[in-house]
C-alpha cells in the first residue's frame, strides 16, 4: 500500500513541479508564452500526448492492485491444491503486473528526463529535433500504457466471471 501512495505522491509532485509557475490557459500547466520557448505545433502535440495519458496513471495503479490481489489469492489456492490452471493464471497475472510496472516506469522516466529548460537553451533546429525525439518517446509510452491497460482489463474481466 505504501508503494502505491508513494507512486501517487511522486506523480502528483512531478506533475505539479513541471507546471509550477507556468500555468496559463490550457494544456494543464504546459502553456509557455515567454519569448524564449513559444510552443510550436510539434511541442503542443507532444504535450497533448502526455496530457492524454497522464490520467491513465490512476487506472494503472488500480489494475496493479487488482492483479496483486489476484496473485496473492491464486498463490493461496495453489498452496491448498496446486493445479496447472491456477499456475497459469498466476503466471499471466504476474506478467500483466510487470507490463503495468513497465508502463508506469516509462511514464516516470519520460517525465523525469523531459525538461522545458532544454528547449530554452537550444537553437531552433536543435529544439525541433529534441521535441521530435521526445514526442516519439512519449508516443511509445502511450502505446505501452494502452496495451498494458487493455490486457490487464481483459484479464480482470475474465477472472471475474
Amino acid at each position: 500500500m505504501k508503494k502505491y501512495i508513494l507512486a501517487a505522491l511522486t506523480i502528483s509532485f512531478l506533475y505539479a513541479c513541471n507546471g509550477a509557475g507556468e500555468k496559463k490557459e490550457g494544456h494543464g500547466g504546459h502553456e509557455h508564452n515567454d519569448e524564449k520557448t513559444p510552443l510550436d505545433a510539434q511541442t503542443q502535440e507532444m504535450l497533448a500526448i502526455h496530457d492524454s495519458i497522464m490520467p491513465h496513471m490512476d487506472k494503472v495503479m488500480d489494475l496493479k492492485k487488482q492483479l496483486g490481489d489476484d496473485i496473492k489469492m491464486t498463490d493461496s489456492l495453489i498452496k491448498i491444491k496446486s493445479s496447472n490452471l491456477l499456475t497459469t493464471r498466476k503466471d499471466e497475472a504476474q506478467k500483466l503486473h510487470g507490463q503495468l510496472d513497465s508502463a508506469d516506469k516509462a511514464m516516470m522516466d519520460w517525465m523525469h528526463q523531459f525538461k522545458f529548460d532544454t528547449l530554452k537553451s537550444l537553437e531552433k533546429t536543435a529544439a525541433s529535433a529534441y521535441v521530435a525525439d521526445q514526442k516519439k518517446k512519449i508516443e511509445n509510452v502511450r502505446v505501452l500504457m494502452d496495451k498494458s491497460i487493455a490486457d490487464a482489463n481483459q484479464f480482470v474481466e475474465k477472472t471475474k466471471k
